[in-house]
């Protein structure tokens, strides 16, 4: 029997953090989905401790080999699934018990629409479950059109979500891919600006999300080819618009690639002097020039003074504090 919304789970080693997201979607106000779990080849007893939940619902589907956490995503985007909507969620984040009905509700309100992503909550594990609170009736939908131009645009104003909120209407990802070797720890973006371009983009401006910040996290394992990834992903931005910008487009632009790359570089770290080389590698290639950094904004500041330091911790710091006034 097919269900109107296919929830697929990319995992690896996590069984703990597994079970307590999934116990989040069994916890839903909208029950009207499967959940198929992929696996990747963990050594931990995946499938033994999904079968505890008892519920008919959840697939397990494994890999004989690892094949990495994007290959495995890859997995999921060329499964065949039997719904409208997907939503490809970390293993270990949580949802809010309202996440899916309030996402189902706005894409079957809005046709136009390929995607919903959400805002999101950055907790600990002793937090997993506490979620913060809104006003259900308020809540502000903004909705991205022309092509996939509003969503690069509004990325480049730093608009920030995990891509684990998106629900997606499953036609829109036909022919869809993670790109590692391209984008490498960037593709997210970029898949999402692709998946874009084929539809409206829309972000319902609720913490429907608890993103769990731990040491295990995919985003803390280096990645090949770092440095090349960003300077693809700022090369891909600048040939993704069309030929004409008018100045405010051409301003947000040069701020945006500035800043991305400096905060790319701050995540690198090879010493000031190869961040000299760095930036002279981007002003070779056109992504940046010297004139840009008087569009310096604090995530560049800050990346800098992280380099000079060679200490990254202060990036996490600045973050913190930036997350703890939102608050």
């Amino acid at each position: 029997m097919s269900r109107k919304l296919s929830i697929a789970i990319p995992t690896y080693n996590r069984a703990s953090y597994l079970a307590e997201c999934v116990g989040s979607m069994l916890n839903q106000t909208f029950q009207d989905f499967d959940i198929f779990v992929f696996d990747d080849a963990s050594q931990e007893p995946v499938e033994q401790e999904l079968k505890k939940l008892n519920d008919g619902r959840i697939h397990f589907i494994g890999s004989e080999k690892n094949v990495g956490a994007e290959e495995n995503v890859n997995r999921i985007l060329r499964y065949p699934f039997n719904s409208e909507y997907l939503t490809i969620f970390d293993d270990d984040d949580a949802m809010h018990p309202k996440m899916l009905e309030l996402q189902v509700s706005f894409l079957d309100g809005n046709k136009d629409v390929v995607f919903a992503a959400s805002g999101f909550n950055r907790v600990y594990d002793n937090n997993i479950h506490k979620f913060g609170s809104f006003d259900e009736a308020n809540i502000k939908h903004v909705m991205y059109k022309n092509n996939g131009r509003d969503f690069m645009k509004a990325v480049m104003s730093w608009l920030t979500f995990p891509i684990s909120s998106a629900m997606y209407r499953l036609q829109a990802l036909h022919g869809s891919k993670m790109e590692p070797e391209k984008f490498s720890d960037f593709l997210d973006v970029v898949f999402l600006v692709k998946v874009s371009k084929k539809g409206h983009g829309a972000f319902i401006d609720a913490p429907l999300v608890n993103y769990r910040v731990h040491a295990g996290q995919y985003s803390k394992v280096p990645k090949k080819g770092y440095e090349q990834g960003a300077v693809n992903t700022i090369s891909f931005f600048k040939e993704s618009f069309p030929t004409f910008l008018n100045k405010e487009e051409q301003k947000m632009l040069r701020r945006y690639s500035l800043n991305f790359l400096l905060r790319a570089y701050a995540d690198i770290n090879r010493g000031f002097f190869d961040f000299l080389r760095f930036i002279k590698r981007c002003r070779r290639e056109t992504l940046i020039t010297y004139g840009d950094f008087k569009y310096i904004d604090t995530r560049g500041f800050v990346s800098i003074i992280s380099v000079v330091f060679k200490n990254r911790e202060i990036i996490s710091t600045s973050r913190w504090m930036k997350d703890l006034l939102r608050l």
